[in-house]
């Protein structure tokens, strides 16, 4: 019996490991610029602070910090002067690094996504691009092809210097 007293509160093993996914659940994907909306992310550490963050051009919307559970949850209200269209909402936390999204939208007049109130209300036209990577890849890229090159080079000049 008192071998068994200090397990009495402990879970079964099975319901710990192996963790769930983390998780990102807005309340609403599609809202108008000037509303809110509520979320719920998961796979946090335990009180890390987490960032909320609107992309195409990064706009924070305000910082959070997890539960011991790694759960953060909060409201944000995207700003009015947002461009219309589609949108990625992120949560950031750091150390260790994680990032959920969400993609969103903000339709324009009668729901056409891009049109903006005064504008010329063509739904074709797209303000802002979607995020959609680094120019650090060229950089990379071309060093990488760069030493590709220098190393072809090298090998031609021993072969030459080999056979004369």
């Amino acid at each position: 019996m008192l071998v068994a007293a200090p397990l009495v509160g402990a879970q079964t093993a099975h319901a710990q490991y192996p963790p769930p996914p983390p998780s990102l659940t807005l309340s609403r994907t599609t809202l108008p610029a000037g509303g809110a909306l509520t979320f719920v992310g998961t796979g946090f550490a335990a009180r890390q602070l987490v960032t909320a963050s609107l992309f195409s051009k990064e706009v924070v919307l305000g910082r959070y910090r997890a539960t011991r559970t790694g759960v953060v949850t909060g409201k944000v209200t995207i700003p009015s002067r947002t461009v219309l269209g589609g949108h990625t909402f992120k949560l950031t936390a750091r150390h260790p690094n994680l990032t959920l999204s969400v993609g969103i939208n903000l339709p324009g007049k009668l729901g056409l996504p891009g049109s903006q109130p005064g504008g010329s209300g063509n739904p074709h036209h797209r303000a802002n691009l979607a995020e959609t990577g680094s120019e650090k890849a060229l950089a990379l890229g071309g060093t990488a092809a760069g030493l590709i090159a220098a190393g072809g080079g090298t090998v031609l000049a021993v072969r030459r210097r080999r056979s004369s």
